[in-house]
């Protein structure tokens, strides 16, 4: 398939419409009748990752986060959105992102995060922004065997609980990413336990305050376990082909 045609088969696994005003997402690099093949799936757009997808075959990479967001006044092709153009145009690539559009999508980023969790009875956090599950584990656990189950589900090499030991779990709410601002909403629909990235420490204590458990994850390693399933729902039997490309990003934080 064409390039263009990839962005309808995005748009049909994450509509477009869903995305934030805010965002950027489609097409970021490339000619739009560029024939694509093999398609990498990568959650940043950054040099090691369009080497690591032209090296396997990919003719484009799809990012959850897109390559440029604020309007750019020059293009230093050393360095940063530059390099990444640079180097996409060197391998004759094209460069695509799924942001809010996957976030909010049926089946997306925080759906996957429940369905790895095995949460069951899940229902949208936010139905306004269609951010963020809620949902039930099997049964009841104790706050440390609930944070260990959510990475070792995850896949994380953290994870750090604002909780006491002794408080039992059942009810899980969730927000892939940066979903701070949803821990009143996981409150009013009574969530045990609020699991999401970047919280600042002010809403921490706001949180703890207000009664609210929190449960704090890295960011890149929350929303990179949901790319398994993005790449899967674009492959094409017969057609369009997919691979996650691991390479680039921020290294795990050396914890001492």
């Amino acid at each position: 398939m064409r390039v263009r045609e990839l962005l309808e088969r995005v748009g049909e696994v994450a509509p477009f419409s869903l995305a934030a005003d805010w965002d950027n997402v489609g097409l970021m690099i490339g000619d739009p009748d560029l024939e694509v093949r093999r398609l990498g799936v990568a959650l940043d757009a950054l040099p090691e990752t369009l080497d690591e997808a032209a090296d396997r075959g990919c003719e484009a990479l799809l990012t959850h986060h897109p390559l440029f967001f604020a309007p750019i006044k020059s293009l230093d092709l050393s360095h940063g959105p530059g390099r990444v153009v640079r180097t996409a145009v060197q391998r004759g690539m094209a460069v695509l992102a799924a942001h809010t559009n996957w976030d909010s999508a049926e089946g997306g980023v925080s759906w996957e995060l429940a369905r790895l969790l095995g949460l069951k009875g899940t229902s949208v956090l936010d139905p306004l922004s269609g951010l963020g599950v809620c949902g039930t584990l099997p049964e009841p656990l104790p706050a440390a065997e609930v944070l260990a189950r959510i990475k070792r589900a995850w896949g994380l090499t953290w994870i750090n609980g604002y909780l006491p030991k002794s408080c039992s779990i059942l009810r899980v709410a969730l927000c892939g990413g940066a979903g701070a601002e949803f821990w009143t909403a996981a409150r009013s629909v009574g969530a045990d336990l609020f699991v999401t990235a970047d919280v600042k420490y002010h809403t921490l204590l706001d949180a703890d305050r207000g009664g609210m458990p929190v449960a704090v994850v890295d960011h890149a390693e929350m929303e990179r376990a949901t790319l398994g399933e993005l790449a899967r729902r674009l492959a094409e039997p017969g057609g369009l082909e997919t691979v996650l490309i691991e390479s680039g990003g921020l290294s795990s934080p050396l914890r001492l």
